[in-house]
């Protein structure tokens, strides 16, 4: 059960805490949020969201281990009880129990052959996960029981611009398919028995920037389109996205979006019936469907001036399908977080740290 006094059950003493550590108890199902916060502040923080109070506790990593997150949180994911945090600028991965916030154990780039850069951790058991990496040409393999170093598997590519980045991790029976983002255009499949690269997907369109496994067997993938700015430019800045049979590796929808602003990334309903994609705004398609729908499901916040806020992430609960929407506002200050009913319907809105990016579900 959650417990509803939650401030009052965070100043409570703990033995075995030291001084400046807070004490959490919380069993219920309840929301991680990751906030990034800004690149080389150290400035990056963890939220905590009861839904059923609507209570928000804000930087409980700090305030559980008197210590800092680090730098640049990247990506959140429970698995048995704890939770795993990327922090890629810092390269180092948390393992922090979901009902104390206090940390249980860690991977560093010292304790692994090839780990620069972490940035999403993909279970394939109690005993082994995968991490990406954003300069590492190697996917690191480590036990997340013991938070002991494995092994690694060779992506085989060659940097680009310096980077050798992998990103997410989507399943689908032996295979892990995982998009190659910084300066590429490629989706690597990986064979799991073998635990080494066994075929690769070559898009039209550059920087593959998230990816969704529907009910079907279809993997979806969107696109940033790589940059494109007066003082630089690769490619077109024109962000596609695609579905992708699992089975046999065929392209079978490619749709050109319009030029996004902001982080696009993509999500599932919890039955893998329906689509969800920020580009901009937040849209809603069947999976069964040819193309993206022409009007937003979700538009985003607009400020004084007018512009969109900064849509960066966005989660569905997979007990009740309630979407959450991350809103980096202007990567400067408190980000908000936007509740919504499966219908659209806004439930609640909350303040977090700077830059929210991930969500993760007890």
């Amino acid at each position: 059960m959650l417990l509803s006094a939650f401030g009052l059950a965070a100043a409570c003493s703990n033995s075995d805490h030291g001084p400046g550590e807070e004490s959490f108890s919380d069993t219920g199902q309840g929301v991680f949020v990751l906030c990034e916060g800004n690149f080389n502040s150290g400035n990056s923080t963890l939220s905590y969201y009861n839904p059923e109070t609507r209570e928000v506790e804000n930087g409980v990593f700090q305030r559980a281990n008197d210590r800092r997150l680090g730098d640049t949180g990247q990506s959140i994911q429970l698995h048995g009880g704890v939770a795993y945090v990327a922090m890629e600028n810092s390269g180092i991965i948390w393992g922090l129990d979901t009902a104390t916030f206090r940390v249980r154990g860690q991977l560093t780039t010292g304790q692994t052959e090839h780990m620069i850069n972490p940035r999403y951790i993909h279970f394939l058991s109690d005993d082994k996960a995968y991490v990406t990496d954003l300069y590492s040409p190697y996917i690191t393999i480590f036990n997340p029981r013991t938070f002991q170093y494995v092994g690694s598997i060779s992506t085989r590519q060659e940097a680009s611009f310096g980077y050798n980045s992998t990103e997410q991790m989507v399943a689908w029976g032996d295979r892990v398919f995982t998009n190659c983002w910084s300066y590429s255009n490629k989706i690597l499949v990986i064979d799991t028995r073998r635990d080494e690269v066994c075929d690769s997907i070559v898009l039209s369109s550059w920087q593959p920037k998230s990816m969704a496994m529907d009910a079907r067997g279809k993997l979806w993938v969107i696109t940033d389109g790589g940059y494109s700015t007066d003082e630089d430019s690769f490619s077109d800045n024109i962000p596609h996205l695609y579905r992708i049979d699992a089975a046999t590796l065929a392209i079978e929808l490619d749709q050109a979006l319009d030029t996004d602003e902001a982080n696009v990334q993509l999500a599932t309903n919890p039955a893998g019936t329906v689509l969800y994609v920020i580009n901009n705004d937040v849209y809603r398609m069947d999976v069964s469907a040819s193309h993206l729908p022409v009007r937003p499901f979700i538009e985003a916040p607009r400020g004084a001036n007018g512009r969109r806020h900064y849509l960066y992430g966005i989660g569905v609960n997979p007990r009740n399908g309630e979407i959450y929407v991350a809103d980096a506002v202007d990567y400067r200050q408190s980000g908000v977080v936007y509740r919504y009913a499966e219908d659209g319907t806004l439930l609640h809105q909350f303040r977090v740290g700077i830059t929210p990016n991930s969500f993760a579900f007890k």
